[in-house]
């Protein structure tokens, strides 16, 4: 598989990363899905901090996540697999 070097924009930060190239559109995808949560949260909530938004959108998705994977639903590799991207990502986000 080829690398892809991708920057990827989160909380309105760029992020470049090293994908490989079947990654792409399930990470730029990820992290389109990522904003629109965050602008959700700070929406509904008056959320300000970016931080409190991320953690709140980290602990949705893998809220969902989990629920998937207990439900038998989340035998689907395909699904699994991009739940497993958005999380690597949201974990990344967070730790910088």
């Amino acid at each position: 598989m080829s690398s892809l070097k991708v920057k990827v924009n989160i909380a309105g930060r760029q992020y470049p990363l090293s994908i490989n190239a079947d990654e792409e559109e399930a990470v730029r995808n990820a992290g389109k899905e990522i904003n629109t949560l965050i602008k959700e949260f700070e929406e509904r909530y008056a959320v300000t901090d970016k931080q409190d938004a991320l953690s709140m959108v980290a602990l949705q998705m893998a809220s969902k996540y989990h629920l998937l994977k207990q439900s038998g639903t989340g035998s689907d590799n395909e699904l699994n697999e991009k739940l497993g991207k958005l999380t690597d990502l949201i974990e990344r986000e967070l730790n910088n």
